[in-house]
């Protein structure tokens, strides 16, 4: 009975102050790690949103100007990289200097904005529809009004998350596509690209 009551004078009844901070790190650095991963994956799903969502806008336009038998041109806002406006050219009708006022605009969720072909991450081989005389949406018979090639580029913030909505010559539709990461040796093409 004596050394029973020995015994258990000696036996430990918590935790000790060290194994309790060793717990509260190791949960600490779990959770770094999940959150850093969550936030991707939250960037991710937002990027692929705004392309979707900007290809059914696209579309919506190219059938708007079918619709009015008029030239559209789209712009990024100067106020707001994160809206895109509709402008109806009446007199030059190549986009140059669009005049017949706003007819639509769509805005994306910030942070992510839209960018020229010259960003870093967007196929320099792309036609920018934003610029130049290659983005007229024209009403064309028994096809779609947007122009016949090219596309518009979004980008997440400042990371390497892309969005983009693209047409090909080859396919008379507005492909909406993602990718994650800046490829420099492939940024001329949409070869890194995915298709949603």
């Amino acid at each position: 009975m004596v050394f029973a009551k020995l015994l258990s004078r000696g036996a430990k009844s918590g935790y000790t102050l060290v194994e309790v901070l060793v717990v509260v790190i190791i949960m600490g650095v779990l959770s770094t790690v999940g959150v850093a991963g969550l936030q991707r994956a939250v960037a991710n799903a937002r990027i692929k949103d705004a392309a979707i969502n900007t290809a059914a806008f696209i579309e919506r336009v190219a059938n708007e100007s079918s619709r009015l038998s008029a030239v559209l041109c789209l712009k990024i806002d100067p106020g707001n990289p994160q809206t895109i406006i509709v402008v109806k050219d009446v007199t030059t009708k190549n986009c140059a200097a669009p005049n017949g006022g706003v007819i639509d605009e769509f805005s994306i969720e910030a942070p992510a904005k839209y960018v020229s072909k010259t960003t870093q991450g967007c196929p320099t081989s792309m036609v920018d529809w934003f610029g130049g005389n290659n983005h007229v949406f024209k009403p064309r018979i028994g096809l779609s009004a947007a122009p016949p090639e090219g596309g518009v580029c979004i980008q997440y913030g400042s990371q390497d998350i892309y969005g983009a909505v693209r047409k090909d010559k080859k396919v008379n539709r507005v492909i909406p596509m993602w990718k994650v990461g800046s490829d420099f040796t492939q940024n001329g093409n949409w070869s890194n690209w995915t298709e949603l």
